[in-house]
């Protein structure tokens, strides 16, 4: 049922251009990404992410229908109702620095870089880029042999990615089975940015914000671990990086953080702002923002006007906003 208005908005959307479209008075749109390569990346399986050129359309999109702004102005502007956009990124891969921060810099658009910082500098790897690498290899080998591997770990090839941050184990197990070394891995291709990264990062105007320590499924975690991943975090960005605004934002999703979590780390000044990952809506809390997950299957033009469609019809019926 979820998904039936998700269809009805997208055959609406067909009926107008985006420039009709973008009329519609919203939140501040708050795109964010992964990555952004030319090539494949086998620890990578769980989002559509981007070649450069399409990249850079996106970014000419953008630009022909918002104003790029940074961080700072979300803050001192929670109510604004400019057609405005800030892009940010998650995980903090080495191609943020790369490629995308370049990119960013010729088109002259602000971002915000997330990282998780018990992956700042290659130390650990995120479990579902583990998976990703099980899955990669489970590919090249026949299904009866890959069910075979499997066979006693409770999880199927469709369902790797799947598998939480609490079941890591798991995925030790399988890795083992298939001859797979993550720390290799991590010494060999070095997937995420340096401390020393992030520090030119920030020199270049960019801004940096915390998006937890290991990446946990946060709706998996009580209260008190989730501020833990959040203040742990943030100390290190804040330690290490020393930025002009204290930002985090929720890995995977907000769903499953509770309001006096989020006043706990508005009121204690763990943070000056907090992202989720809820789409094109409105957030009762003021101190919290809603991104838009670009890394979809499908049109990304059609996706956009979808979620404008779907906000307007949310709006009618007083479903705009997030509510914790």
């Amino acid at each position: 049922m979820r998904k039936l208005p998700r269809f009805f908005s997208q055959q609406i959307s067909r009926l107008f251009p985006v420039s009709s479209l973008f009329k519609i008075t919203t939140p501040a749109f708050l795109p964010f990404y992964h990555v952004v390569s030319n090539q494949n990346l086998p620890h990578i399986q769980n989002y559509y992410y981007r070649n450069t050129a399409q990249f850079e359309k996106e970014l000419d999109f953008y630009l022909k229908h918002f104003t790029p702004v940074p961080l700072e102005y979300l803050v001192e502007h929670p109510h604004s109702k400019e057609k405005i956009f800030h892009l940010s990124f998650d995980d903090g891969l080495k191609e943020c620095a790369e490629i995308i921060a370049p990119l960013l810099l010729k088109k002259g658009i602000p971002a915000t870089f997330f990282v998780n910082t018990d992956f700042v500098g290659n130390k650990t790897l995120f479990h579902k880029y583990k998976a990703s690498l099980i899955l990669t290899e489970l590919k090249k080998i026949p299904h009866t042999q890959a069910k075979k591997i499997l066979k006693d770990t409770g999880f199927a090839i469709e369902n790797i990615l799947q598998i939480s941050i609490l079941q890591t184990p798991v995925l030790e197990k399988i890795g083992q089975l298939l001859s797979i070394d993550f720390e290799s891995f991590l010494e060999t291709e070095k997937p995420y940015v340096s401390r020393e990264q992030l520090l030119i990062l920030k020199d270049d105007g960019f801004s940096i914000g915390a998006h937890s320590c290991n990446h946990p499924e946060f709706w998996k975690i009580p209260a008190d671990e989730q501020l833990e991943q959040v203040q742990k975090s943030m100390d290190w960005v804040t330690k290490n990086i020393q930025p002009k605004i204290k930002a985090f934002a929720f890995p995977f999703t907000d769903d499953g953080v509770s309001l006096p979590v989020l006043e706990t780390i508005k009121y204690n000044n763990i943070c000056d702002i907090t992202f989720g990952t809820a789409g094109l809506k409105y957030d009762t809390f003021d101190f919290h923002r809603q991104r838009y997950p670009v890394e979809m299957p499908g049109n990304f033009v059609q996706n956009i006007k979808t979620e404008w469609v779907y906000f307007f019809l949310r709006k009618q019926v007083g479903k705009a906003s997030v509510k914790h």
